[in-house]
C-alpha cells in the first residue's frame, strides 16, 4: 500500500481523497491497472514537498483538480467507428516476430550538451529491419503508444522512441503545480518552445545509430539505415511534418525547412492544420510517401475560440503535393 501508508501510519484524509480520485478516474475509460498508476501519479504530482504525504494545501490543490476533471464534458469522448464494408482495412493481427526491448537508455548529444532518453523495441530474430522513430505528443514520453509500437515491431520493424524536452516527466512536483490542467501545460512555453528541439533530437538519434549498435551488441546489424521512417501523434505529428520537409514561415518573414533526407516515409496522426507559422502552402514541400490519420471530431481546444476539429486537420493532407502513384 505504498500510495496511502506514509511513515508507518495511515493518513486517513489523504486516503479518503485518493479513494475519491479513484472513483473519479473510473469514469475516464482507464483500465483498473491504469487507474491505480494514474492514482500514484496524482499523489506524486500534488505532493509538492516530496515528503510522501499530502498537506492540507496539497489536498486542496488535488480537490480543485478533481473538480475540474468531473466537470469535463463527456461529449468530447467520441468512440471510434469503422467504415461499413471496409473492415479489411483495419488489420490488428500481430506479426510473427518476437519483441525485445531496451527500456531506457540516455543517448549523449555532445554537440548540444544534453542527453536524449530512448526506448528501443526490436525483433529478437536475426535480420536487418526498417527503422521507425516514433515521436510522442506534447507532454508525453518514450513510454507512450506501446500497442502501436509493439504491433509494428511484431511485423518486422525496429522502433526508437525518444522522450523530448516537453515531457511532463521532466517537471518537478513544484513545477507541475503551476498548471491547473493539461491544457495549461500544453500551451505553456515549456512545450511550445520545444518545436525545433524535437526534430533536432530525432536527427541526433539518426546520427547515433552506429553508436547505439556498439553500445547494445544485440542491435548490431538489426537496423537497415536505407529504410528509415518517422511517425508521430499530435505534437509528434508536427515534428514528423518538419522532418519530412514542411516549411515554417517565421514571424521575421523568413522560411525554415528542417527536412532530413534520410527519412523515406512518414506517418502523421492528428497533424496540425494551418495557423501561426504553418501556412496552407507549407505542406507542399513534404516529400516522402506520407500517411496522415485524423477523425472528424479530433478536436483541439483553443482559449477563447471554437475548438478546431477534423476539417482543420484535414487541410494538412489537402496541402500535400500528389504522389507518384
Amino acid at each position: 500500500m505504498e500510495i496511502i501508508i506514509m511513515r508507518n501510519r495511515i493518513c486517513w484524509r489523504t486516503l479518503f481523497l485518493l479513494i475519491v480520485s479513484l472513483l473519479t478516474l473510473s469514469n475516464t475509460g482507464y483500465s483498473q491497472g491504469e487507474r491505480f498508476e494514474k492514482l500514484k501519479q496524482l499523489r506524486d504530482r500534488f505532493d509538492a514537498d516530496g515528503d510522501g504525504r499530502l498537506s492540507s494545501e496539497e489536498r486542496a490543490n488535488l480537490q480543485k483538480f478533481l473538480q475540474g476533471l468531473r466537470q469535463k464534458p463527456q461529449s468530447e469522448d467520441i468512440p471510434a467507428s469503422l467504415i461499413p464494408g471496409k473492415t479489411g482495412l483495419y488489420g490488428d493481427v500481430p506479426g510473427r516476430f518476437t519483441l525485445k526491448v531496451i527500456e531506457s537508455h540516455e543517448l549523449p548529444d555532445e554537440r548540444r550538451g544534453k542527453v536524449i532518453p530512448l526506448r528501443i523495441t526490436f525483433p529478437a530474430e536475426t535480420g536487418s529491419y526498417p527503422l521507425i522513430v516514433h515521436c510522442h505528443g506534447a507532454g508525453g514520453s518514450k513510454e507512450n503508444g506501446q500497442p502501436l509500437v509493439q504491433h509494428w515491431v511484431s511485423h518486422g520493424y525496429v522502433v526508437i522512441q525518444p522522450t523530448f524536452g516537453d515531457s511532463i516527466s521532466n517537471l518537478t512536483p513544484q513545477e507541475r503545480l503551476q498548471f491547473e490542467s493539461i491544457g495549461d501545460f500544453v500551451s505553456s512555453a515549456k512545450v511550445t518552445l520545444e518545436w525545433k528541439n524535437r526534430p533536432d533530437d530525432v536527427k541526433a538519434v539518426l546520427d547515433s545509430l552506429t553508436l547505439l549498435e556498439k553500445t547494445f551488441p544485440e542491435l548490431e546489424g538489426r537496423i537497415d539505415t536505407t529504410k528509415i521512417g518517422v511517425s508521430g501523434h499530435s505534437y509528434g505529428a508536427h515534428t514528423t511534418m518538419l522532418l519530412s520537409g514542411m516549411t515554417m514561415m517565421l514571424p521575421s518573414g523568413q522560411s525554415l525547412n528542417l527536412k532530413d533526407d534520410r527519412i523515406r516515409a512518414a506517418v502523421m496522426i492528428s497533424p496540425q492544420g494551418p495557423g501561426n507559422s504553418i501556412q496552407s502552402k507549407s505542406y507542399s514541400t513534404i516529400s516522402p510517401p506520407t500517411l496522415m490519420i485524423t477523425g472528424d471530431n479530433d478536436g483541439t481546444p483553443q482559449v477563447g475560440k471554437a475548438t478546431l476539429k477534423g476539417d482543420w486537420r484535414k487541410q494538412a493532407y489537402e496541402g500535400l503535393e500528389p504522389g507518384d502513384n
